[in-house]
């Protein structure tokens, strides 16, 4: 004869929080894979400066892999203002002259009369490299920007961001060391 079973007590759900962590975990170790597969892979660096573009000139620092990079610009306008990027490229070809594409984003903050303004943009750069002589690189990129979110500094205006694409040129010139 056989014993009766217990009686099925159902499991409680889990919380927000602990999913939400787990989710975290594997997206973290997900990152940690791709880094160390980047890292193991023929990687290289190049620093630079443009001019045009996200800011009026920048200093660029490009971690390059295989066909890819990842790319982070600080720069500024007038002096008044901060602007970072970080932009993700995909290289073709493997000549010379290399055309990219990418996506990323741009963050902005600068001061004026009226307070502090931020702006937060997503950017599409579309360009051509070129690898004038041994380590030294030029580029010429088109970005195509548009407006994320926008804090003004005047609390009255409440004008919502622009949503077009707005395009601006840049120039850049990279250096890679031995």
């Amino acid at each position: 004869m056989t014993s009766p079973s217990p009686p099925c007590t159902p499991t409680p759900p889990r919380p927000a929080t602990a999913t939400a962590l787990r989710g975290l975990c594997t997206l973290t170790l997900a990152f940690a894979f791709v880094a160390a597969a980047a890292a193991s892979v023929s990687a290289q660096y190049r620093f630079g400066i443009t001019v045009g573009g996200g800011s009026v000139t920048a200093l660029v620092v490009e971690h390059r892999w295989a066909h890819q990079g990842i790319e982070v610009q600080l720069g500024t306008w007038g002096f008044r203002d901060l602007s970072v990027s970080v932009t993700a490229k995909q290289y073709a070809g493997s000549y010379s002259v290399e055309p990219f594409v990418g996506a990323g984003l741009w963050a902005v903050v600068a001061r004026a009369e009226a307070g502090t303004g931020l702006g937060l943009i997503a950017r599409f750069p579309v360009g051509v490299g070129w690898d004038m002589a041994s380590r030294h690189n030029a580029a010429l990129t088109v970005f195509l920007n548009r407006a994320l979110a926008v804090k003004r500094p005047d609390p009255e205006n409440l004008r919502p961001p622009r949503t077009n694409l707005i395009p601006l040129p840049e120039l850049s010139y990279r250096w890679q060391p031995g």
